[in-house]
């Protein structure tokens, strides 16, 4: 199988404090979670109440995206920061 390089890595790679050389199939599948709504919040084909979802989930500190971070081993404060910037330059 190949490796693939999602350009929405980067939105939600920074903050992690141990950088991991082979993420664990756990890791790997939260980080995707992060990615995909990401791609969700950017995405100019994604339906609106999905986009809203992805927002929502993405800029509020809840215990979900907490969770999520946690699990994808990332800093969920990093990644709501780095999301509202982006939103507001964009605005």
């Amino acid at each position: 199988m190949g490796r693939s390089s999602n350009s929405f890595n980067g939105w939600v790679s920074g903050g992690n404090p141990v950088a991991v050389r082979n993420p664990d199939p756990e890791t790997k599948l939260f980080t995707a979670v992060l990615s995909q709504a990401v791609h969700d919040v950017f995405s100019a084909h994604v339906e609106r109440i999905d986009k809203s979802q992805a927002i929502e989930f993405l800029t509020h500190d809840s215990w979900h995206l907490r969770l999520v971070c946690e699990l994808a081993g990332r800093n969920p404060d990093y990644v709501r920061d780095k999301i509202r910037k982006k939103l507001l330059s964009d605005a």
